[in-house]
């Protein structure tokens, strides 16, 4: 942990030093004209950060989390770009690693992952009392399949994945009601994903998807975190959906350098 402690930091000062930041690309802006004929109420931006547990797929029992980052305003779409990211990461398979087993020989865990590719819109509750949040847009929707081998002693040794495409650039909403507690990913061709809400937190001021904190910028802290689920994956350890920036189904360097880049 030490000799990991010690890379994380050559690699900050490292990332720290370019010039140019790296902007979240994982969901792009609307680009909606601004309706110059309306004046619009005075600007209240509103940051927020979502967290949900994934109960359902269809009519089905399945577990995983759903993670929201956004921004939206107390004004039309056309008269300000929201902005949004959502990942959700599902399975109806036990992780075969455990408090009371480890695992020896080969071992498989299969689950999806859905992520919002391209923003149309996010409309809040002021447009529309029925919900709290609609954010609509195209998805990209994976089956990962990670096959795994463990020694006698239960220390991974390899690990590969396969991974499915389910549906590429599918029109879908993530509507999330009753007053945050609830929420249903429906994305064209698969099942409704839903589940309840886990926590919600909002701000005037920015927060940063690559803050596990919820800061305006990531900090150490937010490394030390990272750093101890590096190298962790669906059902094989302390893997953490909202760590995986890049939603690759790993946490890894890419995912460090992201976050490095960024503080």
């Amino acid at each position: 942990m030490r000799k990991l402690l010690v890379a994380v930091l050559i690699t900050v000062l490292g990332v720290s030093c370019l010039s140019t930041l790296i902007i979240p690309a994982l969901a792009q802006e609307s680009n909606s004209p601004t309706d110059t004929a309306v004046t619009p109420p005075p600007l209240l931006v509103r940051w927020m950060r979502f967290r949900g547990a994934v109960t359902n797929w269809g009519s089905e029992p399945y577990h995983g989390t759903l993670t929201l980052n956004g921004r939206t305003a107390n004004v039309l779409p056309s008269l300000f770009r929201p902005w949004a990211t959502v990942d959700a990461v599902w399975s109806n398979e036990q992780s075969p690693i455990t408090v009371d087993t480890k695992p020896v020989g080969q071992v498989t865990y299969t689950h999806y992952v859905a992520r919002l590719v391209l923003l149309q819109a996010v409309k809040g509750k002021q447009l529309d009392p029925s919900y709290n949040l609609n954010v609509t847009g195209l998805w990209n929707v994976n089956k990962v399949k990670i096959t795994s081998e463990f020694d006698e002693d239960g220390v991974l040794l390899k690990s590969t994945r396969e991974v499915t495409p389910i549906v590429a650039k599918a029109k879908g909403q993530l509507l999330i009601t009753e007053d945050w507690k609830k929420f249903s990913l429906e994305i064209t061709g698969i099942n409704a994903v839903t589940g309840k809400g886990v926590s919600m937190n909002t701000a005037a001021n920015m927060i940063s998807p690559f803050s596990f904190t919820g800061a305006s910028r990531p900090v150490l802290t937010d490394l030390v975190q990272l750093v101890r689920c590096f190298r962790a994956m669906p059902g094989l350890g302390n893997y953490l959906p909202e760590l995986d920036y890049n939603s690759d189904s790993k946490i890894d360097l890419a995912d460090l350098t992201t976050v490095a880049a960024n503080m």
